[in-house]
């Protein structure tokens, strides 16, 4: 199309290529879920609810925290819901166990004993459909015993007792007791506390008592879109606060790689001479370092911040863009703009600045596109290894740190599929996009095609 601006051209050229059109699609909507997603997620990647461990997707369990606090005249200790509610009703269970010890000799069972009162017994049933019986060896190791009848003057069945152990003792777990507590609040503040049919002042209940809440007569529980980890944390607020940190990490370490390449390659290019040999000199030494090793070393030896991070990653990606500027440069300084800008009496920073770099901003562009990905990679490899950023003490678990805990928590029969499965979608979702984004940038910058369509 003749007459038509650049510009205005490569903006065409890219609409029109698919490829770029579906990469740049796809890294807008993993933007817009990282960036705006943990707004709608009312769950906090931090908090732990061990008592829950690792739950599948779609999982719903009853709105409470790992330690819930109820004192009269206080604002109740949990989840914001309780405060803002006039009745509490939490029906609660409590596991029950009974504590035994039984003996051999001569192979036979010589005595069953509860320990609680030292009261024997001539026969004892190990478990059945809904109590288990659990064996407690000397270092604190447990397995379960099979459902058998252990009987005195008998010979004891087998997987019953230890190889060489006369004495075994064990845990037969009783029928569950089920309750329920109200608690009742004006202004936030709890008035009055029902413990079955008895009044207290003060009540602590654990999440893993508590097996249904009600506010107001309305039933809550928590629902996890993506499962829960070995912690009990939610997947889904992980897997957007992962991905927050590592696009962030992306972004800005390729901002400083920029930075730091475009100057370095702009000067080398501009200048020439010995100049540009002894800088590109310096780059060469430079690409013979291992650089992920002084990534780690920077990173050990310093701190594991996110500055940090931005500065180790972005001060080793800048080799290739410094190459790439100062050959676009060598091609441009000899055209007529920028020989009529040195007659105009232009100073240099002003001809690097405004008359070469613009014009050499395309392949800037792509690679920059293209060293994202290859920095959320970096980044994830170190989280992997256990080098993850911190904050305030405090792991930033990115995406990287989410599939190392995946693998961790996989299992020989692959149980915990999810923690692994969610943190890598996400993370490769956005580096196709990335790639193919890139590509297609290439493609709509290529000489040779702004040729074609002129």
């Amino acid at each position: 199309m003749i007459g038509e601006a650049p510009w205005r051209a490569t903006v065409r050229r890219l609409l029109a290529n698919r490829l770029a059109t579906i990469g740049g699609s796809l890294v807008m909507i993993m933007m817009l879920a990282v960036g705006i997603g943990p707004w709608f997620v009312p769950h906090d990647p931090f908090l732990q609810r061990a008592w829950l461990g690792a739950l599948p997707p779609g999982s719903e369990h009853p709105l409470c925290n790992a330690e819930n606090r109820f004192l009269i005249g206080k604002a109740p200790t949990g989840p914001p819901e309780f405060a803002n509610s006039a009745t509490i009703k939490l029906n609660t269970i409590e596991a029950r166990t009974e504590r035994y010890r039984a003996s051999l000799r001569r192979g036979k069972v010589r005595s069953i004993v509860l320990m609680q009162g030292a009261q024997r017994t001539d026969s004892l049933l190990l478990g059945d459909a809904d109590r288990t019986a659990i064996a407690i060896a000397e270092d604190g190791s447990r397995r379960t015993l099979p459902q058998v009848t252990l009987q005195a003057g008998e010979l004891p069945p087998p997987g019953v007792f230890a190889p060489d152990k006369r004495v075994l003792e064990f845990e037969l777990g009783l029928p569950p007791v089920h309750s329920a507590c109200t608690i009742e609040l004006t202004n936030g503040l709890v008035t009055r506390i029902q413990q079955g049919d008895t009044t207290v002042d003060s009540l602590t209940l654990f999440g893993d008592a508590i097996e249904g809440v009600e506010l107001d007569g309305t039933t809550r529980t928590v629902r996890h879109t993506l499962g829960t980890d070995e912690k009990g944390r939610d997947l889904l607020a992980r897997v957007l606060f992962g991905g927050r940190v590592s696009i962030m990490v992306g972004i800005v370490a390729t901002a400083v790689s920029l930075l730091i390449g475009v100057c370095y390659g702009a000067t080398a290019g501009y200048f020439g001479g010995r100049i540009d040999r002894t800088m590109m000199s310096a780059v060469d030494i430079l690409y013979a370092v291992p650089f992920m090793f002084i990534v780690i070393l920077l990173m050990v030896i310093f701190s594991r911040s996110l500055i940090m991070l931005f500065i180790a990653l972005g001060a080793v990606q800048w080799l290739t863009m410094s190459r790439i500027v100062r050959g676009q440069v060598l091609g441009l300084k000899e055209m007529d703009f920028v020989v009529a800008a040195k007659i105009s009496g232009a100073r240099t920073p002003s001809i690097i600045f405004q008359h070469l770099l613009p014009n050499a901003i395309g392949p800037v562009i792509v690679y920059a596109t293209l060293t994202v990905p290859a920095v959320i990679l970096e980044e994830s490899f170190l989280s992997f290894i256990g080098l993850s950023v911190q904050y305030n003490g405090q792991a930033l678990d990115s995406w990287g740190a989410l599939v190392k805990q995946g693998v961790d928590a996989f299992g020989s029969g692959g149980d915990n599929l999810w923690l692994l499965l969610f943190p890598c979608l996400a993370m490769a979702a956005t580096l196709l996009g990335l790639n193919a984004l890139g590509d297609g940038l290439r493609d709509c910058f290529d000489p040779k095609q702004n040729r074609s369509d002129a």
